[in-house]
């Protein structure tokens, strides 16, 4: 079936109409599906631009935003921990802390920079390392320095440069790969989860003899050094990959790959982002579309994602709300649809625990073939875990930055003297859920959450309003009770 959702099957720019208005809804849309979500403000500044232009502003300014600063350690090796430390101990706790400490200083980044922050977790989970393959600070800084500054660039260029990253080499075994007895686990993942999918375009043959062209990247002169190129160790000989043969080497497999294969490699990459940022159910009309944008330009990511979210497709209204929330959304979106500041390495150190918890744990993906996404994220035992984490997480923004509730709730009604609960209530609901809630009754439930044990008295005689020292408290409730409703799931 071409179109499982019945929405509309164009990649023409989307137009505000009277059917289709430019509103807060969609462009939350845009920003929960582009981005972790967006604070009152970026949503009112937004009306204000035409849907293209924030598209442009937001990839742009991810593509060209600054990244973050180099560590002391970024260079260092294992030899260079040894001494600076005064122990085997302090050696471990200072490669502990390193480690860490960049876990903490990318999800800082995704938060200050989101729509980069949204494809470097994308492509992570495409191009899958394991920090527990390596684990060690600069193998983690340069894998997740090659996803920053490829993420919106060129994909045929992202495919070559990751097969020669330390990470990559580690985790898929490419280092043990000699002319002796050259390794097809980075051949094999290569074709059926970077480029072509499973059983698409390619042999047994093909992997054995793309496993030879690709040896030689073998030498490793300390724990910590970047992996590097050993010209005797590469296999010289004639290979026959795709039909052709010749003497290739490793940049030959790229160029074979995306000439011979552009085809089924253009649908396949297509189809992920699609099903990543729209719809988990792919739309064939316009993932084909995408794919022919994609060759078009030679590879280039951004003019793919350009089109993709500025189309009228994308901001159908059958497509918003249908996805579940990923860990990392479900907090990064909440943080910042509060005006949360995170910067705390507390909350950020709790934050990766509580998404780990979840099944999300950055460089930890479960498998070579990365998260599964989408319903996966809440089966039985998640769905309680979300609402634990999540509520602690909200009674942290009510401690550390109450004054945050008290004016998102202002903001949203448009003045301190309101004082009827319910439309407050239907305000934060709005905000928060990609559509709302269907019946009257969900609101009144959660109209009473909002009260919380205040005096029926103080609503009913209108003295009540959102001066009150109560609000942050009263938000809280609101907010414990909002995140437990099925709907809150999704973006």
């Amino acid at each position: 079936m071409n179109n499982p959702t019945c929405a509309v099957e164009s990649l023409d720019k989307y137009v505000s109409s009277t059917d289709q208005p430019w509103n807060e809804q969609r462009i939350k849309h845009l920003y929960r599906r582009l981005s972790y979500g967006a604070a009152l403000s970026d949503i009112i500044a937004a009306k204000n631009k035409r849907p293209e232009q924030l598209v442009d502003e937001l990839i742009d300014g991810a593509m060209t935003a600054i990244l973050p600063y180099r560590p002391t350690w970024y260079a260092w090796d294992f030899p260079k921990f040894e001494a600076v430390a005064t122990s085997d101990e302090e050696r471990e706790n200072l490669i502990n802390d390193a480690i860490y400490g960049w876990l903490r200083t990318w999800i800082r980044d995704m938060r200050q920079h989101d729509t980069r922050g949204k494809l470097v977790l994308f492509w992570h989970n495409h191009f899958v390392t394991q920090l527990e393959t390596h684990y060690f600070p600069r193998y983690l800084y340069d894998y997740h320095q090659l996803l920053q500054t490829m993420a919106f660039g060129n994909f045929k260029d992202f495919v070559h440069e990751m097969g020669k990253n330390s990470a990559m080499l580690l985790f898929l075994n490419g280092i043990e790969s000699t002319k002796y007895e050259p390794n097809e686990n980075y051949a094999r993942e290569l074709y059926e989860l970077f480029t072509l999918g499973r059983d698409n375009g390619y042999t047994q043959k093909d992997i054995e003899e793309t496993a030879r062209a690709l040896t030689g990247w073998n030498h490793l002169e300390t724990w910590g050094h970047p992996v590097e190129f050993v010209d005797a160790y590469a296999d010289k000989g004639e290979k026959t990959i795709f039909g052709q043969t010749g003497n290739w080497g490793y940049d030959e497999v790229t160029e074979l790959l995306f000439t011979q294969r552009k085809d089924q490699i253009a649908q396949f990459i297509c189809q992920k982002i699609y099903t990543a940022f729209v719809n988990p159910q792919p739309n064939e009309v316009i993932i084909k579309q995408l794919a022919e944008t994609f060759k078009n330009n030679d590879w280039e990511i951004a003019p793919v994602l350009k089109q993709l979210f500025k189309s009228e497709h994308f901001f159908d209204e059958k497509n918003i709300g249908v996805q579940v929330k990923s860990p990392y959304e479900l907090f990064l979106n909440f943080y910042k649809e509060v005006d949360f500041d995170l910067i705390d390495d507390e909350v950020l150190g709790s934050l990766n625990y509580f998404t780990g918890m979840l099944g999300q744990e950055l460089a930890t993906p479960v498998d070579v073939a990365g998260w599964r996404g989408n319903r996966t994220w809440i089966d039985t035992a998640r769905i309680t875990g979300r609402w634990r984490t999540l509520g602690w997480t909200v009674y942290g923004v009510m401690d550390k930055q109450p004054d945050r509730l008290t004016n998102l709730a202002i903001a949203l009604t448009g003045s301190a003297s309101t004082n009827d609960p319910a439309l407050v209530t239907q305000k934060v609901i709005d905000y928060f859920l990609p559509n709302g809630l269907h019946t009257p009754e969900i609101y009144e439930r959660a109209t009473e959450a909002f009260k919380v044990d205040i005096p029926s008295n103080y609503f009913e005689d209108g003295s009540w309003n959102l001066n009150w020292g109560t609000i942050p408290w009263q938000m809280t409730s609101l907010l414990q009770y909002l995140i437990k409703i099925p709907e809150f799931q999704l973006l």
